[in-house]
């Protein structure tokens, strides 16, 4: 141990006694650092100076007009694009756009046809007609850019297929739209035609007393007068709003019905697209059943999993479609009718009433049966889908292993055609099954809900067919001054009849305003139409969570930049540090294992000033994101200690075959220990030897300490870096003194060709 401590002594008295030795030395610290410092800082955030990537983006689209409103998609487009800084969006004609591209000026065009707002609204008519965007990139130019200018190009697809659905079911339903706010703007109108029914019923009795006392002589007429008067107008009023209330609400189902007759079409279109893509899918299986060359059947296999993504897409937006409709004929359902009838002394209402009574059961149970054969198609939809996610796995599952370099398993292949047929089977059943069934189904539940609005306006109905009798008798009183006693008699005999129907129209409708019907009814025909077309176009929301986050890509590289400048660091020292020593001064013989430690000594006290300034610079020089700075400072210097071993055992052990290990280690451990890509896309062969490498675990430690410690995992990391150190020492010891002799000869030849240093 003391000539171990006298080596070391002696090692860093020589260096900092020799100025030029302090010069080499500090390099050696601070290179290292600056190679994981520049590549930190150089990828800091890259995606955020993506307005840089020219794209050349091409509008000629000539727009059209769909349902008397005038449309132009790429005309939107370039409106959204105009203030999407995410990418150099530039505004250019066609020539000019591929002049730039030839001579990479632009990384890519894209161009929008002239047809292209006409295409997209064929969406609602029996031949549909896909819209096309044109993108041309050029891949020369950029390894990395094609993959940024793809991301963007799809983005835009996404932006311009959430317009096509919104601006096409948007104008479907914007008269549904519009009727419902001009319902919503009368509500206060209508609570006013409630509450002075309930007026009316409270001065029936009023009135009646009057009357009595006027047939009696005990009152002036002039004061039944006054009060007549008083009531005429509210009852006008009421008998004018209730009008428009029923027509509004009339329009309202019209445009409804108007709305679900455009968008039939739209799910039938889309279940045939279904089957076309199946059929395609089908034939690509079968095509790499008769033809399985790796390349061809992995290109077959990338195009069939895009394909079966695309039915499922189109099955799921069928699905959705189909829910709004069942949850609308849901909502009719739970009305209570009973709360609508009104009793009557009228003998034709009560023979209408009781006729609707009697259908009363008969409508909400066909309004169930419609909602159950809607739910056994939804139910289908659900399972084919499931299914076609399950398929498209399996096809990614191929992919992965064709590009692990395994064969290609023709019976999983035979399999997945075989579940393709079934599905394509299924999908065609709904197809036959939509036009005879969902869409009667569909239909048939308007019709019952508009018995069930026929019910429901029999409230308001009933008054607005009571409310004028009340008026034309009233109104007998007010205009005559002088009433004999007879006619007042007469006016008697019906005002018993006219204040039951009064009192019976108020109590109904006490009822069904304590139970909030009213509000429900206005809430049914008021709904959002634009909600429900942002929904059809984006169906699924997706809710972000991310757990262990970094705020940037340069933090998140951290890691294996500092892990690399640390291995590069040991790899300079071997170069530049001999492993052998001198004899000591006091002439005794140094021992293998003395020398072997002494050496190592001086290794560690360079490569913890390495570790130091490479954490510190990357915290407080770039600011890393870091959760655990000093746990991060302290497991840098623990890896570089690590790595050290490792590099100076293999050049104490075996020379410059330690070296060339050194070297052969790196290149391996950059390309298989998953520093910037997920080990599970890289080839088979880098996925097996992912476990046995050093950078593996430094590297997972220090995103562990820095974006959030799973202390098993970092326990783990640090007991298999111990395992790897110790292994080495073990091998040093052992090897150290055997190798060094074989390694003589091989020195001595490698002087002897003067080409080489030996």
């Amino acid at each position: 141990m003391k000539n171990i401590m006298k080596i070391f002594k002696r090692d860093i008295k020589n260096i900092f006694t020799n100025w030029v030795a302090v010069v080499v030395v500090l390099a050696l610290m601070v290179i290292p650092s600056l190679y994981s410092l520049i590549n930190i800082k150089a990828s800091w955030d890259p995606y955020s100076s993506t307005s840089g990537i020219l794209i050349a983006v091409v509008n000629e689209d000539n727009g059209t007009t769909f349902r008397d409103e005038d449309i132009n998609l790429g005309n939107e487009l370039v409106e959204k694009l105009e203030d999407n800084d995410k990418m150099g969006w530039t505004f250019v004609d066609k020539e000019t756009a591929k002049d730039g591209l030839v001579n990479e000026k632009y990384y890519a065009t894209i161009e929008i046809p002239e047809s292209f707002s006409e295409d997209a609204t064929t969406l609602v008519e029996k031949k549909v007609k896909r819209p096309k965007l044109i993108y041309t990139v050029n891949e020369k130019k950029n390894a990395i850019a094609p993959k940024m200018t793809d991301a963007g190009v799809k983005s835009v697809k996404s932006q311009l297929d959430d317009n096509i659905v919104k601006t096409v079911t948007g104008v479907i339903f914007r008269a549904c739209d519009e009727i419902g706010i001009e319902v919503d703007e009368h509500r206060s109108e209508y609570r006013e035609v409630i509450d002075e029914i309930y007026e009316l019923d409270e001065n029936m009795p009023e009135l009646e007393n009057l009357l009595d006392s006027a047939i009696e002589g005990t009152v002036d007429l002039s004061a039944l007068i006054v009060k007549v008067n008083e009531i005429l107008p509210n009852i006008s009023n009421t008998v004018d709003i209730t009008d428009d209330f029923l027509q509004d609400v009339q329009g309202f189902f019209d445009k409804t019905e108007g709305g679900l007759s455009d968008i039939s079409p739209v799910i039938k279109d889309d279940l045939l697209l279904a089957e076309n893509a199946l059929d395609t899918t089908s034939v690509e299986l079968q095509n790499i059943q008769e033809n399985i060359i790796p390349e061809v059947a992995k290109k077959t296999l990338i195009s069939a999993s895009d394909t079966i993504n695309s039915a499922n897409v189109l099955v799921e937006g069928i699905e959705s479609q189909l829910k709004n409709v069942k949850k609308f004929l849901d909502k009719f359902s739970k009305i209570d009718l009973s709360k609508f009838a009104i009793n009557s002394t009228d003998e034709n209402y009560l023979n209408e009433l009781e006729k609707r009574a009697q259908s009363i059961d008969d409508i909400k149970g066909n309004l169930k049966d419609i909602s159950r054969k809607i739910s056994k198609a939804i139910d289908k939809l659900d399972l084919l889908s499931d299914r076609l996610e399950t398929v498209k796995g399996r096809v990614d599952e191929e992919i992965d292993d064709l590009n692990n370099g395994k064969e290609l398993d023709t019976q999983v292949i035979t399999d997945m055609k075989n579940i393709i047929d079934d599905i394509h089977k299924q999908v065609t059943e709904i197809t036959d099954s939509y036009d005879s069934e969902i869409v009667p189904a569909i239909e048939d539940g308007f019709s019952s809900m508009k018995v069930i609005l026929d019910n429901t306006s029999s409230v308001l109905q009933e008054g607005r067919n009571t409310l004028p009798q009340i008026e034309d008798i009233l109104s007998v009183s007010s205009e005559l001054s002088d009433l004999s006693n007879e006619e007042l008699l007469n006016l008697k005999d019906k005002f018993p009849e006219m204040k039951d129907k009064v009192h019976e129209l108020a109590d109904k409708l006490r009822e069904f305003d304590e139970e909030d019907k009213f509000n429900e009814i206005f809430d049914m025909i008021t709904n959002d139409w634009q909600v429900q077309s942002d929904f059809l176009a984006s169906p699924v929301e997706i809710e972000d969570n991310r757990l262990f986050s970094w705020p940037n890509y340069g933090s998140a590289s951290t890691p294996f930049y500092t892990v690399l400048c640390l291995w590069i660091g040991g790899y300079m020292l071997s170069i530049l540090l001999g492993t052998d020593a001198h004899s000591l001064e006091d002439g005794n013989e140094l021992k293998s294992y003395e020398v072997y430690f002494g050496k190592l000594l001086l290794f560690l006290f360079i490569g913890v000033g390495q570790a130091t300034i490479a954490s510190t610079g990357a915290l407080f020089i770039l600011g890393s994101y870091c959760l655990h700075p000093l746990m991060f400072v302290l497991y840098t210097v623990f890896v570089s200690i690590v790595f050290m071993v490792i590099i100076y055992t293999a050049v104490s052990v075996f020379g410059n075959a330690g070296i060339i290990f050194g070297v052969v280690l790196l290149v391996i451990q950059v390309a298989g220990a998953s520093g910037n890509f997920p080990i599970e896309v890289n080839p088979e062969m880098f996925q097996k030897m992912f476990g046995l490498l050093p950078f593996t675990y430094a590297i997972s430690g220090m995103r562990q300490i820095m974006a959030g410690i799973v202390y098993s995992i970092l326990f783990r990391d640090m007991i298999i870096l111990t395992i790897f150190m110790v292994v080495s020492i073990i091998i040093g010891l052992t090897l150290r003194k055997t190798m060094n002799k074989k390694n003589e000869k091989f020195v001595e030849k490698l002087k002897e060709s003067t080409i080489m240093n030996g």
